[in-house]
């Protein structure tokens, strides 16, 4: 009788289709993962286009005082992250662009309320929900 090496077609396929589901879950995952931190990385910009706005507002106080526009009741002002990025409290992703980290659009029109609540300045960005 012959002493026969290796490996059966069989076992082979078999090796193959496991690595295969491996393969597919693994994707998966990291897929997932990816979306998340764009996700998590789209809220940490909001958080510092936050900052710059209430950063912008200080120079900005007597136009809150003064605005006849109002948010849920309060003296407010309307800006865009353009408006950030146009007097320095911003800085850019590329050329004079903000841009979204999820789908690489840009955020220059996102509208930005500051709004006057017993003498403190707030701010309320809308952010689809993600954050």
């Amino acid at each position: 009788m012959k002493n026969k090496k290796g490996f059966t077609l069989i076992e082979l396929l078999c090796v193959i289709a496991i690595l295969a589901v491996v393969t597919t879950i693994a994707s998966a995952s990291i897929i997932n993962l990816s979306n998340k931190s764009k996700e998590n990385l789209y809220c940490a910009k909001l958080k510092i286009i936050e900052s710059a706005a209430k950063n912008y507002s200080v120079g900005y106080m007597y136009e809150l005082n003064e605005s006849t526009t109002y948010y849920d009741g309060y003296k407010s002002l309307i800006i865009t992250v353009d408006d950030l990025v146009k007097n320095g409290n911003l800085s850019p992703d590329k050329g004079d662009t903000v841009l979204n980290p999820i789908n690489n659009e840009s955020l220059n029109q996102l509208e930005i309320i500051l709004y006057l609540k017993n003498n403190q300045v707030y701010v309320y960005m809308d952010d689809n929900n993600i954050c």
